[in-house]
């Protein structure tokens, strides 16, 4: 019997529209740039992991959270992640990512290093790029050794990782006022 995964899409005016899929373990899908909903319904299609169906209740709270971020009211996400699919390497990549707080950045390596292997900055690179649900799992704030923005989907989104790290300085100087 094929799992019900549970979609949704939310229409921000900061990141457009968000792609949502849920299962019953947690979130199991996070994407940003999607142009409509139906596009978002074939991204998941191409998986064949389950029967997809349009939710507002099963994707209210990720709704909900996502919204809270977006205007400043919360600053982590207390969400279940549905870890399907990943290796046992990735997960220890992207859960030393949750751990990193809102408004700082690590490094590949310094990632790497925190998990117990210094030497794996690539491998970590690659790990986060395997990142489905970003922003709840922020692989925005992770950056290369020198400082420098690299991966986020590539160079063409690089200005969105540069624009949510605004975002979250931005956050930090409200949270002193």
């Amino acid at each position: 019997m094929k799992p019900t995964i549970f979609l949704n899409v939310l229409q921000t005016d900061t990141l457009g529209l968000i792609g949502i899929s849920v299962t019953k373990r947690g979130l199991r899908r996070l994407r940003m740039f999607q142009d409509n909903r139906e596009e978002f319904l074939v991204l998941n299609e191409d998986y064949r992991e389950g029967d997809y169906v349009f939710s507002d209740q099963e994707t209210r709270p990720v709704i909900n959270q996502l919204q809270a971020y977006l205007a400043y009211e919360i600053k982590q996400f207390s969400l279940p992640i549905d870890w399907f699919g990943y290796t046992d390497f990735q997960k220890a990549v992207l859960q030393e990512t949750l751990a990193i707080p809102y408004g700082e950045t690590r490094s590949y390596g310094q990632i790497a290093a925190a998990i117990g292997n210094p030497k794996a900055s690539r491998a970590v690179g690659q790990a986060e790029k395997s990142n489905q649900v970003p922003l709840v799992v922020p692989c925005h704030r992770v950056i290369g050794s020198d400082g420098s923005l690299t991966g986020y989907g590539g160079k063409s989104n690089l200005d969105l990782k540069a624009w949510l790290l605004d975002f979250e300085t931005r956050g930090l100087k409200r949270g002193r006022t």
